[in-house]
């Protein structure tokens, strides 16, 4: 039997702690958090810019707790619930997290347990300088939604070489519209996001291309894992 493509537990965070323990307690071999920085300089498990209208650059981490709806973790707390039990899957999303983050992230797992995934080829280029055994994957399609799909998002491959990074994290749209297959072709391993419906999941499941399925039903993936 061939390498199986492994399963990321993907946004367990916004139920805030137990979520995090049940994407552990899933099976997934890694659990992916998103990293952000408050104002007052805390690292947080955080996907999105803004807390109840507040950017979290402009909020303090005691008003971040006040204003979300469910808690908000620090990294290091997520980083004692996973650390050793999964790899760590960590999306920075936005500059200023990088070295503090793997620092924290190598401590906990050391460099096997820990892929960083962004979209900012900068922020790879500078964990790679200073920490050049961390896998790193430069992640591409999120403009599908945000503001409409870049050329990089369709064609990764010159910015995935210029900054350094080890794979391609890939949304699953531009998966299937061959930009998998161009990175497989230039040897870059893939991580294919957010894959949630099971005839897509049993697809990406058995292609040897994949690497790393990330998916908000860990459990179901494990599954239908063949």
């Amino acid at each position: 039997m061939g390498r199986r493509v492994a399963v990321s537990a993907h946004r367990r965070d916004s139920a805030g702690v137990s979520g995090l323990r049940d994407a552990v307690a899933s099976g997934a071999e890694y659990v992916e958090i998103d990293i952000r920085r408050t104002a007052d300089g805390a690292l947080v498990v955080h996907h999105d810019r803004t807390v109840a209208g507040v950017p979290l650059n402009r909020c303090t981490y005691p008003r971040l707790r006040e204003l979300a709806a469910q808690p908000v973790p620090l990294v290091t707390e997520a980083l004692e619930i996973i650390g050793g039990r999964a790899r760590l899957q960590l999306d920075l999303k936005e500059h200023g997290c990088e070295h503090e983050s793997v620092a924290l992230a190598l401590e906990a797992s050391g460099p096997d347990g820990v892929v960083v995934t962004t979209r900012e080829p900068a922020s790879i280029a500078q964990i790679k300088r200073r920490f050049p055994d961390v896998t790193t994957a430069l992640s591409v399609g999120r403009g599908l939604w945000e503001r409409g799909v870049a050329t990089r998002d369709y064609a990764p491959l010159r910015a995935i070489r210029a900054c350094g990074a080890d794979m391609v994290a890939i949304n699953h749209r531009l998966a299937r519209a061959g930009v998998l297959g161009r990175c497989a072709r230039a040897g870059f391993p893939a991580l294919v996001w957010t894959v949630n419906a099971e005839p897509l999941m049993r697809r990406f499941l058995a292609d040897p291309r994949v690497a790393v399925l990330i998916t908000d039903r860990p459990e179901t993936a494990l599954r239908l894992r063949p």
